[in-house]
């Protein structure tokens, strides 16, 4: 949970911070192996790379131990991140969509789900979809300093990639590095 076994285990709840009890208390409720688990902005008191790295130490954690979690957050970049449904709420608690992030980022049930998930949705949903899940081109003519990419790196980190670099195609490796193919950057965007 990102505490630190040797210092903080000898501190009082009182002296943590915020972040720390917050761990704490996500720590506590995994080791209660309850059959499903009710979150309420877990993450929320915490800094952004902390964040980060426990929302992606719970995914592996859920991937792992398969609990069923009803995981309450005002952050759809977290809501798309953590969730294999989402259900977006009105004042007064009315559903007004409840569908995969990938259904809603791609097709708001109205014009307040669509205000909701924001302007950038369709980046929103390329961060749904892996370099792997695309068909590559062959590796003819790519210059040695070409980007690369893992093939289950996002297509919007590859977009990313492609614009910081001023590329118009990049390299998708294996985990050892092999090369795979290359995605170009209209690939991305069609």
């Amino acid at each position: 949970m990102g505490l630190d076994p040797d210092s903080d285990r000898r501190r009082y709840p009182a002296e943590l911070s915020g972040g720390q009890r917050q761990r704490v208390g996500l720590a506590r409720a995994l080791a209660a192996n309850p059959p499903l688990m009710l979150m309420d902005e877990p993450f929320g008191a915490i800094d952004p790379i902390t964040r980060a790295r426990l929302q992606d130490e719970f995914l592996r954690l859920h991937h792992e131990l398969r609990k069923t979690v009803i995981f309450v957050t005002h952050d759809i970049d977290e809501a798309i991140k953590m969730g294999d449904r989402i259900a977006i709420l009105r004042d007064g608690g009315v559903l007004a969509q409840y569908d995969t992030p990938d259904g809603i980022l791609g097709n708001p049930a109205d014009e307040f789900v669509e205000r909701f998930v924001g302007p950038d949705r369709a980046l929103k949903r390329l961060a749904l979809r892996t370099l792997g899940e695309l068909e590559l081109r062959p590796l003819d003519g790519v210059p040695a300093d070409a980007p690369r990419l893992p093939v289950d790196a996002s297509q919007r980190t590859a977009i990313s990639v492609l614009i910081g670099a001023h590329a118009d195609r990049l390299v998708v490796t294996r985990d050892g590095g092999e090369e795979l193919g290359v995605v170009t950057r209209d690939d991305l965007v069609t």
